[in-house]
């Protein structure tokens, strides 16, 4: 089996993939002051609980924007699974072209999304893609039909904004992010989340729309697909997005794994 890890500012996301099947996801605090141990054991805990044991593992690969963590989850699957993790970066085989001024400045969650995008949504059907990840960061990819890797946008994530608010104002708080009732807010909670919400639905509309202006003039629409803890919540507001696939990340792993391992991949 192929482990999957997804290290990003937040929270570290794992899979695992049994040949091309997510079998189960795992989620852990992003916390650069735990140990390789800490993180060891609790990968060995979260195995055992989903009735695997460490010598299924057979390989593992990581994306990451956390440099700090990389050495610490390197190091604790290393020693605890047996298997080196392999990080992936956008030096190794991924799209067929990557028109980013410059790739090395990509980030690899980035370069991931935007190849499980391409080849499972926008390949088969010869279409261009956009990817809306609502992360720590907001974070569109666009993708020509051709597989070729454009660039994207960056925006504040919806987290991010929301307690970057609460921070700044002396007299609104914490809320959840859920629906309100309405788009007219009648009391500071309601009306928060209606603006964090509807605020963020907006946002991804109209970049959305923007990009594809430019992605696909005259061609096919390109495929709109998010992912993300919110996207399911922000795509029902959204008029653009047509698809929401929570574990696009770990696919894009995957794959990119397989292009540049396929013999280890092929045991997996």
């Amino acid at each position: 089996m192929l482990l999957a890890v997804d290290i990003g500012n937040t929270n570290i996301t794992a899979g695992l993939f049994l040949e091309d099947e997510l079998i189960t996801t795992w989620r852990m605090a992003a916390n650069p002051s735990a140990t390789w141990d800490e993180y060891g054991l609790r990968l060995i805990h979260l195995l055992e609980r989903d009735g695997h044991t460490p010598g299924d593992i057979t390989c593992a690969a990581m994306a990451s924007v956390v440099p700090p963590l990389n050495p610490i989850l390197s190091r604790a699957v290393e020693r605890y699974l047996k298997v080196e993790l392999k990080e992936l970066s956008s030096d190794l085989r991924s799209l067929p072209a990557i028109r980013y001024d410059n790739p090395s400045a990509l980030g690899t969650d980035r370069l991931v999304n935007a190849v499980a995008g391409w080849e499972i949504y926008g390949r088969p059907q010869g279409r261009p893609v956009i990817v809306v990840d609502f992360g720590t960061a907001t974070k569109l990819e666009c993708v020509s039909a051709a597989g070729e890797y454009l660039g994207g946008v960056i925006a504040p994530g919806i987290r991010t904004a929301a307690e970057a608010l609460t921070r700044r104002t002396a007299l609104l708080q914490r809320v959840e992010i859920q629906r309100p009732k309405s788009v007219i807010g009648r009391n500071v909670v309601a009306s928060m989340q209606s603006g964090i919400l509807f605020g963020f639905a907006g946002l991804a509309d109209g970049l959305v729309r923007r990009l594809s202006r430019e992605l696909a003039p005259g061609g096919p629409d390109p495929v709109v697909v998010a992912t993300g803890g919110l996207a399911a919540m922000v795509a029902a507001e959204s008029r653009t997005i047509q698809l929401v696939d929570p574990h696009l990340t770990l696919q894009g792993i995957r794959r990119m794994y397989e292009l540049n391992w396929p013999e280890a991949a092929a045991e997996a």
